[in-house]
């Protein structure tokens, strides 16, 4: 979907900060918020494409508001509307607990049981664990140093195509092989791996005469994205 999470190639944001010795975490709650994600994650409840689309649809004002705080308030939010969505929790649940923060009445729960540590370092292990992400599907269409052009489009579901690359032609510079296709997977519809490219655009392609003439910027974009130039 088209919304305030895709800036990309926009300006008028200001400088990205820094700081110096950052922590992973700046507070408690946001490594808790991870470690929830990656517990819903690894039992198959959210995976990438899903978390990224309901971060998505929280709403343009919401997602401006939140990022203010914290980036870990959209990974909240999700996890939040993924357990209501798939009726882990229901919506007065999740309400109930809210109030319960807002009126500093909250205490942590007792575990219902205890996890072997020994699950907890698999679990890390199997997050960090090197593996291709190419999987069996089609014979790609493009081959390097193709032109092709980019779809206008204007998607309702979630998409890895940026908006300031639809309409534009680039060229083939790098394929991936076949990997998850997240137009689909965001939508619970399965893998169903599509070819994978590196696509290089010149910046005055993208900007007109207000880019370099020496600058490329490269996307990885899947097929069903591209159409010949």
């Amino acid at each position: 979907m088209d919304g305030i999470h895709d800036t990309g190639g926009m300006t008028g944001y200001g400088p990205v900060p820094y700081q110096k010795d950052e922590p992973f975490f700046h507070y408690e709650w946001e490594g808790r918020t991870l470690s929830i994600l990656t517990w819903m994650h690894l039992k198959g409840i959210s995976w990438w494409d899903k978390s990224r689309f309901f971060r998505e649809s929280m709403g343009n004002e919401n997602y401006v508001n939140e990022i203010r705080n914290s980036y870990y308030t959209h990974w909240l939010s999700a996890a939040e509307r993924i357990l209501v969505a798939d009726k882990i929790i229901t919506e007065e649940e999740r309400k109930h607990r809210v109030q319960e923060i807002l009126e500093g009445r909250y205490t942590d729960r007792k575990p219902s049981r205890k996890f072997d540590p020994a699950q907890i370092e698999k679990a890390i292990e199997r997050l960090h664990e090197p593996h291709s992400l190419a999987l069996p599907g089609a014979e790609p269409s493009f081959s390097l140093g193709d032109k092709i052009k980019v779809k206008s489009m204007n998607p309702l579901g979630h998409t890895r195509c940026p908006k300031y690359v639809r309409n534009k032609i680039g060229e083939i510079v790098t394929y991936h092989g076949c990997q998850i296709y997240p137009e689909s997977s965001s939508a619970g519809l399965g893998d169903d791996p599509r070819p994978l490219y590196t696509v290089a655009f010149s910046a005055q392609e993208l900007w007109g005469d207000d880019g370099n003439g020496k600058d490329v910027v490269c996307v990885d974009l899947w097929e069903p994205y591209l159409i010949s130039a």
